[in-house]
């Protein structure tokens, strides 16, 4: 190899390094992205679950501290827990106290609510600095 060509596969070494070290780290902050956004996730699907059973439905604030424990690590992560009842699976919401015609019981149901924000890695001009996150679970109350 001459000197003139052993220069210029350096260059074309260095160029194409550059580039899979750019989409290496691309690869990167989108796994860590997607991660705190399954935890976001899950976080909601906990505290619903939890608050799904008959005797803990009424304990939002419990609910909300389930979701919080489950998503630790998470910067900025917050939850709202929320109940309402219905007479029918696709009617109004109704007081949860009432009596409903021909069901008898209003049908219960919980919902987690959670945010967070995902900071990005590496700073890309193009990019925003950090993800919003949204996790959501609705069921009913057993």
């Amino acid at each position: 190899m001459s000197q003139n060509q052993r220069g210029m596969a350096l260059i074309e070494f260095s160029f194409t390094m550059t580039l899979l070290l750019l989409l290496v780290m691309g690869v990167i902050d989108f796994a860590l992205v997607i991660q705190k956004a399954m935890v976001v996730n899950e976080a909601a699907y906990v505290a619903a679950q939890w608050g799904a059973s008959p005797y803990n439905s009424w304990n939002l604030t419990e609910m909300q501290t389930i979701a919080q424990n489950s998503a630790t690590g998470v910067a900025g992560f917050s939850a709202v827990a929320t109940k309402w009842c219905t007479c029918s699976p696709a009617g109004s919401a109704v007081a949860c106290t009432s009596t409903c015609t021909g069901n008898g019981t209003p049908i219960a149901y919980v919902q987690v609510a959670t945010s967070a924000t995902a900071p990005v890695l590496f700073r890309y001009s193009v990019l925003p600095i950090s993800v919003p996150l949204g996790g959501l679970c609705v069921m009913r109350v057993q």
